[in-house]
């Protein structure tokens, strides 16, 4: 997914993810038997699993719609994957040893961490599916639309504007660029750069 094209909200989402990771990664380092601190860890552990569960639906509806290439943001879609199945682990670690610690022994209490994991991401995938499938997938940028051709995309950048083949939210195929300075370039393009 090209990071830089979609809308401003993932990105902040991102950066959401990364600052909550990273302050649960450090408070766990804390020895400490505050339920407080224990709760506080829960909670933010939990928003970010949140987060991270919706951006995984995110990048499973773009997979499947607009192709991945092989590049940094992949890399970064993998990531997320894996700080997902580690905040779920530790989450559940969490729940449990929270409820160890009060010597509440209910059985459903412990199967609840799982279901509040699954639950968000089913529904945010359904909600992306239904929003963001196929050729809605350029919903997701401000920079680019639809054109009556399924195949042709708009897209406006800070230098110029292309209109032609995209794949993975990247000029490939034929496309046209016009510059801001009015210079063009008509032809053929592969992951976002042009072919002389």
């Amino acid at each position: 997914m090209n990071l830089s094209l979609v809308h401003p909200y993932i990105n902040h989402l991102n950066t959401l993810i990364l600052v909550l990771f990273t302050l649960g990664l450090l408070a766990s380092f804390i020895k400490s038997d505050s339920m407080f601190l224990s709760l506080c860890l829960i909670i933010s552990t939990y928003i970010a699993l949140v987060s991270v569960s919706i951006l995984n639906s995110i990048f499973i509806i773009f997979l499947f719609s607009a192709e991945y290439l092989i590049n940094r943001d992949l890399a970064i879609s993998v990531g997320m994957i894996a700080i997902y199945i580690y905040l779920a682990n530790s989450f559940i670690k969490m729940w449990s040893s929270f409820f160890n610690y009060l010597n509440i022994k209910n059985s459903f209490l412990f199967k609840l961490p799982t279901i509040a994991i699954i639950i968000p991401f089913i529904i945010s995938f359904i909600i992306f599916y239904l929003l963001f499938y196929g050729d809605k997938i350029y919903k997701l940028s401000p920079h680019c639309e639809n054109t009556k051709d399924p195949k042709i995309k708009a897209c406006k950048y800070s230098n110029g504007t292309y209109t032609g083949e995209m794949k993975a939210f990247r000029r490939h195929g034929q496309g046209e660029y016009i510059w801001n300075s009015g210079k063009t370039y008509s032809g053929e393009w592969k992951n976002g750069k042009r072919l002389k």
